[in-house]
């Protein structure tokens, strides 16, 4: 079960170029991290705030069994461990906001050639990765999982998680005032 990190080599989440402008280096965009969906190497925006909700829910509901000792990489930093985790995802669903508020829908694989998409173990992948545009249904999604994540995280108690969850606050409100002024903008990832 032991891996090293995938999908960081060149073309890949380091350097992942917008779908429907594979050639063109100047859609680049470093959207490393965060996790992957359902046994496959997509990330979709939506899960991945949903994903967020439920750890933040988690965390709320009975903050004492969240201690620093589950032996992921920041443990005995003195925040608990589910914050880290949460914080991970943040760091990927905030590289996945454009300035104007927006949030990309997802980022994933091309299917043209499939054999090297999706390997065992992931990090001998050599694929390269592609994102869609954002969506207002991926921006709704993150607007309310930065929101949540704004209240908890500056509820921890620590000066670092405070300023991180102001910040996370600000992009909450910008993707809620992108999505409001941009009711029905629609990918569908299937088509194309």
């Amino acid at each position: 079960w032991t891996d090293s990190a995938s999908h960081i080599g060149a073309g890949q989440d380091k350097n992942a170029r917008l779908y429907s402008d594979k050639d063109n280096v100047e859609t680049e965009r470093d959207l490393s991290g965060g996790w992957y969906d359902a046994g496959d190497y997509n990330k979709y925006t939506n899960w991945h705030a949903y994903y967020l909700v439920a750890l933040l829910h988690a965390y709320a509901e009975n903050p004492e069994v969240w201690t620093d000792d589950f032996n992921i990489p920041e443990s005995g930093n003195g925040i608990p461990d589910i914050i880290d985790e949460i914080k991970w995802g943040f760091d990927w669903l905030k590289k996945m906001q454009n300035d104007n508020g927006s949030v990309l829908s997802i980022l994933g694989l091309s299917h043209t050639n499939a054999s090297n998409q999706h390997a065992s173990p992931p990090s001998t992948a050599t694929g390269a990765s592609y994102y869609g545009p954002a969506s207002t249904s991926a921006t709704l999604t993150s607007a309310g999982a930065f929101a949540l994540g704004s209240k908890i995280l500056a509820s921890v108690g620590n000066e670092e998680l405070d300023t991180y969850a102001a910040d996370l606050k600000t992009r909450g409100e910008k993707a809620w005032d992108w999505a409001i002024a941009n009711p029905a903008v629609i990918f569908r990832n299937n088509e194309g």
